[in-house]
């Protein structure tokens, strides 16, 4: 049997509901879609802030921005500037619609390197729920570090299993998805990259079952 990487989970989103069902995935009783939608939301907005310090024309980047929930709280709530890089096409037509403000601009990761290219910085960067899906998390780390600002910050919300999209060939019954997990850590390649401010787990009332499951945040600040 062989994993095959499957960005497609991501692409292939119908609408906004299905995007909302991989973006924060069903984990079980008191921790389905729309609860930790509702729940969690406000809470990594208050962890974001506390680690940002976000503030009217500040430029965030949002890495693995899906269709925007948090970049869109960050805008309402702070009045900042979000760019939202996702890999997904699709995620970012829906972003587009779901964040509704001239403060928000989506990007591909190709889009995206012409900036950084071109000298575009950011002042923070935030990356929720998304490094442990990377297919090669050491470059995405490397693409952030690269984005921001002397003295700019990183606020990271992740599991510490990886859980990359894969189809799984000639399994049993055929072919069949999976999450599966190739024993990268990640918050050790965001350790060798960045110097680590703070960090801490996350209050398990507000992010459903995520914390039982080991989850971490870090605020890291360029070496």
């Amino acid at each position: 049997m062989t994993a095959r990487y499957y960005p497609e989970i991501f692409s292939g989103v119908v609408d906004e509901d299905d995007a909302k069902r991989v973006i924060l995935t069903n984990e079980g009783p008191g921790a389905d879609t729309a609860t930790r939608w509702a729940v969690e939301t406000p809470y990594v907005l208050e962890l974001a802030n506390n680690a940002l310090s976000l503030r009217p024309g500040m430029v965030v980047l949002d890495y693995g921005c899906g269709i925007g929930r948090v970049a869109k709280a960050m805008i309402e709530a702070c009045d900042c500037s979000v760019i939202g890089l996702d890999i997904s096409a699709k995620m970012l037509t829906l972003a587009r619609d779901h964040v509704r403000s001239d403060r928000f601009i989506p990007v591909l990761p190709s889009q995206f390197d012409i900036l950084l290219g071109a000298g575009l910085r950011v002042d923070a960067a935030i990356a929720i729920w998304v490094l442990q899906h990377c297919l090669a998390p050491a470059e995405d780390i490397d693409r952030i570090r690269r984005s921001l600002a002397d003295g700019g910050t990183l606020f990271v919300l992740n599991m510490p299993k990886r859980a990359i999209p894969a189809i799984l060939e000639n399994a049993e019954n055929g072919d069949r998805f999976d999450w599966v997990s190739d024993g990268l850590d990640v918050a050790a390649l965001l350790r060798q990259a960045f110097r680590v401010v703070a960090d801490g787990e996350p209050d398990g009332s507000r992010t459903p079952n995520m914390a039982n499951a080991g989850a971490f945040w870090m605020s890291l600040r360029q070496v």
